[in-house]
């Protein structure tokens, strides 16, 4: 059950520090989503700072903290301008049979299928290309990024359209999303979850906390609160309701 649904248009018409609340229910408990409008968090910034600066007038105890993967990981440098990747001649070809949405590329670009072999190596990457191109015959998805690994489901950027600021970046995953999570958390005093949340799924990549692993965060964020990228809502606060 959803109660106060965000619409995406609505959420770009936020102001910064402006926040907006909805509801859902996740395994009989109700939960409160709170959504922070900020700046565009740019690399070397300190997130853990960041979160505080919005949610410390709002945050009770007991509200949980996500970040979104794809600010935490441009903040932190993992965010790549498309000219320093050199696409080799199987990125070049094999980039093509990445199946677009209309929710982005995916790694359907060149400079990501590069990333792609680079983190999984090529024959995992030519393996989950063939495995895909079968399995879609007879009407299943998805099957790519289970062959190719969760590195490679996690690579992220050139999206947002043109005018985005992730548009020319390639950003690559957290090597060690719990750590992250961890050291967000230490620096801002309140427990954080890292999310990888889009309108066509998601990973929940990181927990500063394993106790935080009890809450299914990713069907309690399964309707993608947050938005993407133009949204500029990469903060959320989780706050239980009880039954």
């Amino acid at each position: 059950m959803l109660k106060g649904l965000m619409v995406v248009s609505e959420a770009k018409g936020l102001a910064v520090g402006q926040t907006w609340q909805s509801e859902i229910e996740s395994e009989g408990k109700k939960y409160l989503r709170i959504l922070v409008k900020t700046h565009f968090i740019k690399e070397g910034e300190d997130v853990g700072q960041v979160i505080v600066r919005y949610v410390e007038d709002i945050y009770q105890p007991g509200d949980l903290v996500v970040i979104s993967e794809t600010a935490l990981a441009n903040a932190i440098g993992l965010a790549v301008d498309q000219s320093q990747i050199k696409p080799g001649w199987w990125a070049k070809r094999l980039y093509k049979y990445v199946k677009r949405t209309r929710h982005g590329r995916g790694i359907g670009t060149p400079e990501k299928m590069q990333v792609a072999i680079e983190l999984a190596g090529l024959w995992r990457i030519l393996i989950a290309t063939v495995v895909s191109a079968v399995t879609k015959l007879f009407g299943f998805k998805g099957w790519f990024y289970r062959v190719a690994g969760d590195k490679v489901r996690s690579i992220d950027g050139q999206s947002g359209g043109p005018d985005g600021p992730y548009w020319t970046k390639v950003i690559l995953p957290l090597p060690e999303p719990d750590k992250a999570a961890r050291d967000v958390a230490a620096a801002c005093g309140y427990p954080v979850i890292i999310a990888d949340i889009n309108d066509l799924g998601g990973h929940i990549k990181g927990w500063s906390d394993p106790e935080l692993r009890k809450l299914d965060f990713t069907h309690i964020l399964r309707d993608n609160p947050m938005g993407q990228t133009i949204t500029m809502t990469p903060l959320a606060l989780v706050r239980p309701l009880g039954e």
